[in-house]
């Protein structure tokens, strides 16, 4: 059944619009089908067969909210979508990891009015089962997971966007998680990343807060599942989400900071005591939704990619290895693209790019020289 359903890859190769003539760069578009009115994608390897697929979350209505999951096929095609139901209203994002320790990837997708985080325990074939819900507080959106207390299982904080708070739930090792504890943020809350940023071995948080804030919270961990916060100017205005990397030689931990209405992404260096000091700001497209840091050119040196809600493109922005970026290089994906993946999804060494939103799901084949 799988296999009448491939998706024939055609690719088009993508002409580049670039201020920089010498710029390489190259990608193939491709259009797949993962279901109706995608709002969040990332890339794992769902099924064990070494090869990463694609998860979509489509907010298809009440009570009609599915993860899709598209999975490659050795001719680099994909099969699916195999959709799951989230049982939630308004499913919005998605954190990925084994959260029962049984070697196959499970998911956690916040469900925006159900106001509650949906656990989704994977069967290791693309399809997922109900691990049932943890309440947050109203309204979350933004997720991401990591080991906040060291206890060797992963856990999870979620924006709550209506409160300004983080819900964090502290992971069991079973699939369920113990009652969320908040910590608040600020009044606009819109994005949190995990990284270690002041160097002691303990994952902290850095949270965009939007509006009339123009902030980054940064909440360092305490090894406890605790945080204590403080603030960072973002540098442009609507900061909107956020990608943690070391941009520089410094070995510390930086911030890349998407700016919704600036069309901007501002650089934030970080000390290595967990402070950040506003660096560069660079132009993008019209709209910039969200950001992910990979090396696309395979120099060893962190880019940036932004998919520009209003342009329908993404924005490429090589890293030079020192902190700063060249002008961005966009790529078209189609309407309204507003998350976004990274990963080598065919295994030739290249990072590709994954886009979901009002177009669909968009990879870009990283065709790089």
């Amino acid at each position: 059944m799988i296999g009448a359903m491939l998706t024939k890859l055609t690719p088009t190769i993508l002409a580049i619009a670039s201020l920089l003539p010498a710029q390489t760069l190259s990608f193939a578009r491709l259009s797949l089908h993962a279901g109706t009115n995608p709002k969040s994608v990332q890339v794992a390897d769902f099924n064990g067969d070494h090869a990463l697929d694609i998860a979509v979350v489509n907010s298809n209505g009440l009570g009609k909210n599915t993860v899709s999951v598209l999975l490659q096929q050795p001719d680099g095609s994909f099969s699916g979508p195999l959709a799951s139901p989230t049982g939630g209203f308004t499913s919005w994002a998605m954190a990925v990891g084994d959260f029962n320790h049984d070697g196959k990837l499970d998911l956690a997708v916040t469900n925006y009015l159900s106001g509650n985080v949906a656990i989704l325990l994977g069967n290791g074939d693309g399809t997922f089962r109900s691990g049932g819900f943890c309440p947050t507080h109203p309204n979350p959106t933004a997720i991401v997971v990591a080991d906040f207390n060291r206890d060797g299982n992963l856990d999870l904080a979620v924006v709550d966007s209506f409160t300004g708070d983080l819900t964090i739930l502290l992971g069991r090792g079973d699939g369920t998680f113990r009652a969320g504890t908040y910590v608040y943020v600020g009044s606009s809350p819109t994005d949190v990343v995990a990284g270690d940023f002041n160097g002691d071995g303990i994952p902290d948080l850095a949270v965009t807060n939007g509006a009339e804030l123009q902030v980054v919270d940064v909440l360092l961990g305490n090894g406890d599942g605790t945080f204590r916060v403080t603030s960072s100017p973002a540098g442009g205005y609507e900061p909107i989400a956020a990608a943690a990397g070391q941009f520089d030689p410094s070995g510390h931990i930086d911030l890349a900071i998407a700016n919704l209405v600036s069309n901007s992404v501002s650089i934030l260096a970080g000390d290595g005591t967990g402070a950040m000091a506003l660096s560069n700001s660079y132009s993008a497209g019209n709209g910039p939704a969200a950001i992910v840091a990979a090396d696309f050119n395979g120099d060893g040196k962190l880019d940036l990619a932004v998919p520009d809600d209003v342009s329908g493109s993404v924005s490429v922005l090589l890293g030079n290895g020192d902190g700063t970026f060249q002008s961005a290089v966009r790529f078209r994906t189609g309407i309204r693209p507003t998350s976004i993946a990274a990963g080598d999804l065919n295994g030739d060494g290249k990072v590709d790019i994954v886009v979901a939103g009002g177009g669909g799901v968009v990879v870009l084949r990283n065709m790089s020289h």
